[in-house]
């Protein structure tokens, strides 16, 4: 007798080793994203640094003004890179929590009510941080621009 056919909308049935690599997967993926925004935010912090001590020693325009719109587009590609891998994280979350039964509890027994993807810092690291920074670079650059003489 034949095995019954899986309903069409059902994942399909991974073996253990298909689920551990998936769960290998997920879990590098997630290391990156972290990883990535802890180098920005260093390479960040460095470029703050430069402006503190250039600006002390003597602040002119003509280093700034580069300097600053050179952070500013670092932050904004930052916030691109980590928005679009953080989707990208959601998304084999999702997989693996429909791999993973055990996983996808854990996550429903502690997501916030409205949220399911059990990354709930994740977002806010992927948006507000990049955009944290660049308003620091967009406020010093305006403070060069109309700083006194």
């Amino acid at each position: 007798m034949a095995a019954p056919a899986p309903a069409p909308d059902a994942p399909p049935v991974l073996s253990s080793e298909e689920v551990n690599r998936l769960w290998q997967h997920g879990m590098h993926e997630e290391r990156l994203f972290h990883d990535r925004l802890n180098y920005f935010s260093a390479v960040e912090a460095g470029l703050l640094g430069v402006f503190a001590i250039l600006y002390h020693k003597e602040p002119a325009l003509g280093v700034f003004v580069p300097l600053t719109a050179v952070a500013l587009a670092f932050a904004l590609l930052w916030l691109r890179v980590q928005v679009r891998h953080w989707r990208y994280c959601v998304h084999v979350h999702a997989r693996i929590r429909s791999f993973v039964p055990e996983y996808a509890r854990t996550v429903a027994a502690f997501a916030a009510p409205g949220r399911t993807d059990g990354l709930s810092i994740a977002r806010p690291l992927a948006f507000a941080v990049p955009l944290l920074f660049a308003a620091v670079w967009v406020a010093l650059f305006v403070w060069v621009l109309v700083r006194p003489s």
